[in-house]
């Protein structure tokens, strides 16, 4: 099973946070969540920041996803599926509501 492949089949932010919560909390229990969403080239992508309880917990997690820290949180990107139709307006990003968990 390809679980980033498996992240990159949502299409929207209310789809993946369950989604990167299900995956993640295999690992651990998630201390915090945060999505930013950002348009790079045309493309819609969340990046996600995220801890675990532990480091031994974040240290497999980044094992298994191939992903790595930046700020003291794991960080991975995630390109979103997203209609044809879209027209890019030139790179921008937003905070999506993270909710705490």
């Amino acid at each position: 099973m390809n679980t980033m492949q498996d992240l990159r089949q949502c299409p929207d932010v209310a789809t993946l946070k369950p989604a990167v919560h299900a995956l993640c909390s295999r690992f651990g229990r998630i201390e915090r969540l945060d999505i930013l969403t950002a348009m790079h080239e045309g493309q819609q992508q969340a990046i996600c920041f995220l801890r675990l309880d532990s480091p031994e917990n974040e240290q497999a997690l980044m094992k298994t996803l191939g992903v790595g820290k930046f700020g003291g949180e794991v960080v991975f990107v995630v390109d979103l599926v997203s209609p044809d139709s879209q027209e890019d307006s030139g790179p921008s990003s937003q905070w999506a509501d993270s909710g705490n968990f």
